[in-house]
C-alpha cells in the first residue's frame, strides 16, 4: 500500500509509466491500482501508452473503477484541458508463462500458492543487463526457485514465524477475537518462512536476496534477524527490503 505517494517520492515522472504489474487479489496488493492510474494521469501518465498486468478479474476491475471515476475525471479534463483517462490496455494473466517483451525487458510468469487466492502470481524480469525475480505472496514453491534460476536478484516474501506467534499471542490478550492454531495455520499455508526462503534462493543460484512483504511488519525486529534464518542456507549477499531502496 502506499505506491502511489512512494512512486512519487521516486522523482520517476509519471510520465514514464509504462506497465504496472499486479501478483494477486488481496487488497494489500491491489487496493491502489485505482489510484495510480487517477492521479498518475493528473501527473502527466500517457494512458494509452499504459499496459497492467495481472490476474482476473483485472479488467474489470479497471471498467469498476473507470466508471467510478469517469466524472472526476471529466471535470479534471475539462478544468485542465488534458485527454480524458478513458481506457488502459488490460492483459490479464491466468497460466504460467510469457507474459510481454519488448526491446528493454522480457516478462515472464509463474503460478504460485497464496490459498485461498487463484491464480496468485510471481513474476521474473529479464533485462539486457540483469535479471530479478519477484515471488509474490506465497509459500516456499519449486517453481520459484525454478523461475528465479540464476537470476541476480530474486526478491521473496518472508515470514519470521516466532514474531508472528508472539505477537497474534499478544493480540489475542488484548481481545482480538482470533483463535491462535488456526491464525497460524493460515500463516504457515499462505506464506514462506524466512530459513526456507534461503533454501530456495540457494537452489536458484541467485546472486541476492531481498526479503520482502516482511511479516509481522515490526520494526523492532531487527535486520539481522531477518537475516540469520536465510544466511543458514544460503551464502549470498541478503537485504532486508525497504521503500524506495536501491540495490
Amino acid at each position: 500500500m502506499g505506491v502511489t505517494n512512494q512512486y512519487a517520492r521516486t522523482g520517476i515522472p509519471f510520465r514514464a509509466l509504462q506497465s504496472i504489474f499486479i501478483t494477486h487479489h488481496h487488497a494489500d496488493h491491489n487496493i491502489e491500482y485505482g489510484p495510480l492510474l487517477t492521479v498518475g494521469w493528473i501527473q502527466g501518465m500517457k494512458p494509452k501508452g499504459l499496459q497492467t498486468f495481472g490476474p482476473p478479474p483485472l479488467k474489470q476491475m479497471t471498467d469498476d473503477w473507470m466508471r467510478a471515476y469517469k466524472q472526476t475525471v471529466d471535470f479534471w479534463a475539462e478544468d485542465l484541458h488534458m485527454e480524458p483517462l478513458s481506457s488502459v490496455d488490460v492483459k490479464e494473466i491466468s497460466s504460467a508463462g510469457p507474459v510481454t517483451q519488448d526491446e528493454n525487458v522480457k516478462v515472464s510468469a509463474v503460478i504460485v500458492n497464496h490459498p485461498p487466492v487463484k491464480p496468485a502470481l510471481g513474476y521474473r524480469f529479464d533485462f539486457k543487463d540483469r535479471s530479478i525475480a519477484f515471488s509474490g505472496d506465497t509459500t516456499p514453491l519449486e517453481a520459484v526457485a525454478q523461475m528465479a534460476k540464476d537470476a541476480d536478484v530474486l526478491v521473496h516474501e518472508a515470514m519470521y514465524v516466532p514474531a508472528v506467534e508472539s505477537y497474534i499471542r499478544d493480540q489475542i490478550a488484548k481481545g482480538r477475537p482470533v483463535e491462535f492454531d488456526a491464525f497460524m495455520a493460515h500463516m504457515k499455508a499462505d506464506h514462506s518462512p524466512v530459513e526456507d526462503i534461503g533454501q530456495i534462493a540457494q537452489e536458484a543460484g541467485i546472486k541476492t536476496l531481498v526479503l520482502s512483504h516482511l511479516t509481522p511488519a515490526i520494526d523492532s525486529i531487527s535486520d539481522e534477524t531477518w537475516r540469520a534464518p536465510a544466511a543458514k542456507y544460503f551464502k549470498g549477499e541478503i537485504l532486508v527490503g525497504k521503500d524506495l531502496m536501491v540495490i
